[in-house]
């Protein structure tokens, strides 16, 4: 079978969140259950920078925003990449600190054409999976200018809250005819929706887990597409993330200054050592080291944590966060920071190394989200023994299941109710779990024998992809 992933982030060359970590490792798990993928993406100036060696494929135009764009085509093993200097050649895969590149429509519009015509031009597919608004018009550009082909498509929602949204003056300029938009098309609220575009058109679609499946059909989760959703919900499925266990493994993890594994775990406690005495937070070891590593935006309940964060460091804790975001939420934690020093430590930058040693060395994991679609943090938490405290939401609840108070199972502590007051309440029962130490222990054995690699999500994945093609 014949798949191309068409994605504007893709590890190892880029990547800004999830969808970075999910279209980098899913194709080669597909490829290892006999799939041929390759992966299409745009040449950003950091791709450039890596000066990989690359073959030139084909070069073309396109006629876009009323000019003849022309684009190369280039390979670095199953990667493609299109090549469009001045679309992609900038600082910032969609933006600056100062907001979204405002040529946005035509970057992503043109980089979809230009994916499909690649695509069509080097023989086809049996499958197109693209992925989140940027790449969604594509379905709709193989219906309007290649409405006899054969391939099948499939848009994965990484996170409905991005829809792309743009001035309907822009259908002419990338290249669509009014007559799609309409109520049933790309029409939302009087503006055109990319991501919409790609849930009408594309033979099926999905989300990342299947309670946010479940959840984005409802108004509060749906950012105002529950009702095409409806429309769709026989062709919609949810499939959960996994992550690469090559990757994340605290037995062979070069970032660690000491290794482990579930049978060992004299390691994980030199961690916490090293990674207190590398933060500067106050060297107690028998206090539970609680960890975030995030985005700092409102989706992340940080929110939760500052309305009751004064009655959370009462309590005999260490807080550590990574990650930077909102003005305004780095400048409350900036604050907080400064009122607990050494027992609260925020770190405002993206530093990949310091994220794994913090999974390795805390011993819990913060991700109280509002929503989540699926949560990549928590499987690799659990993967490195730090128990999870979560909101039943999306993702999280597919994937973290509360400890029992009579039983001991479960992998990790969860909450109902987006509330401070719920949130408080999680964070205490973490703490007086804590201090059971064999009870503890127990619950990161178990959280640390959950298997969220991808094996059975690539089975998943080639199983839809089979049942799209025999639709045919």
């Amino acid at each position: 079978m014949k798949v191309f992933f068409v994605a504007s982030e893709a590890l190892p060359y880029v990547k800004t969140g999830g969808l970075g970590d999910v279209t980098g490792s899913l194709p080669s798990a597909l490829h290892r259950l006999g799939a041929d993928v390759s992966l299409v993406l745009p040449f950003y100036a950091t791709v450039k920078a890596g000066n990989l060696s690359m073959e030139h494929v084909m070069t073309s135009t396109l006629t876009m925003g009323g000019r003849t764009l022309p684009f190369t085509v280039l390979r670095h093993h199953q990667t493609l990449f299109i090549q469009q200097d001045e679309l992609f050649l900038r600082d910032g895969l969609y933006g600056t600190r100062e907001g979204d590149h405002p040529d946005n429509w035509l970057r992503f519009a043109f980089f979809s054409r230009a994916a499909l015509e690649t695509i069509i031009a080097l023989g086809g597919a049996d499958v197109i999976h693209v992925h989140d608004w940027q790449t969604s018009l594509l379905p709709l550009y193989l219906h309007v200018f290649h409405p006899d082909r054969h391939e099948k498509t499939l848009l994965t929602i990484h996170n409905i809250a991005y829809q792309g949204l743009f001035s309907p003056e822009i259908l002419p300029d990338i290249g669509l005819p009014e007559s799609v938009f309409t109520q049933d098309g790309l029409e939302f609220y009087g503006n055109v929706n990319y991501l919409k575009g790609g849930i009408v058109w594309a033979d099926q679609v999905n989300t990342v887990s299947p309670t946010y499946a479940h959840e984005i059909q409802t108004d509060e989760y749906s950012f105002g597409l529950h009702g095409i959703l409806a429309t769709r919900r026989g062709h919609l499925s949810g499939i959960l993330n996994g992550i690469d266990y090559s990757y994340w493994d605290p037995s062979a993890d070069g970032a660690l200054p000491h290794m482990y594994s579930p049978s060992s775990l004299a390691g994980k406690v030199q961690d916490k050592e090293s990674l207190l005495q590398e933060t500067g937070l106050a060297a107690e070891p028998d206090c539970p080291l609680f960890v975030m590593v995030s985005r700092l935006v409102a989706q992340k309940g940080i929110d939760l944590m500052l309305g009751t964060f004064d009655q959370m460091m009462s309590l005999s804790i260490s807080l550590m966060v990574l990650g930077t975001g909102d003005t305004e939420i780095e400048t409350a934690l900036v604050a907080k920071a400064a009122a607990y020093p050494g027992r609260f430590v925020l770190t405002r930058k993206f530093d990949e190394g310091l994220a794994h040693r913090m999974y390795a060395g805390s011993d819990f994991f913060l991700m109280p989200s509002r929503f989540e679609p699926c949560g990549l943090s928590q499987m690799i938490a659990l993967r490195y023994g730090s128990v999870p405290v979560v909101r039943r939401t999306g993702g999280l609840k597919d994937t973290v299941q509360d400890v029992h108070p009579k039983t001991g199972t479960g992998n990790g502590i969860s909450f109902d109710d987006a509330t401070p007051s719920e949130f408080l309440d999680a964070v205490r029962r973490a703490v007086r779990l804590y201090t059971d130490g064999d009870a503890f222990r127990r619950i990161q054995a178990i959280g640390m024998a959950c298997d969220f690699s991808w094996q059975a999500s690539a089975r998943e994945y080639l199983a839809l992809y089979h049942s799209m093609e025999a639709s045919s």
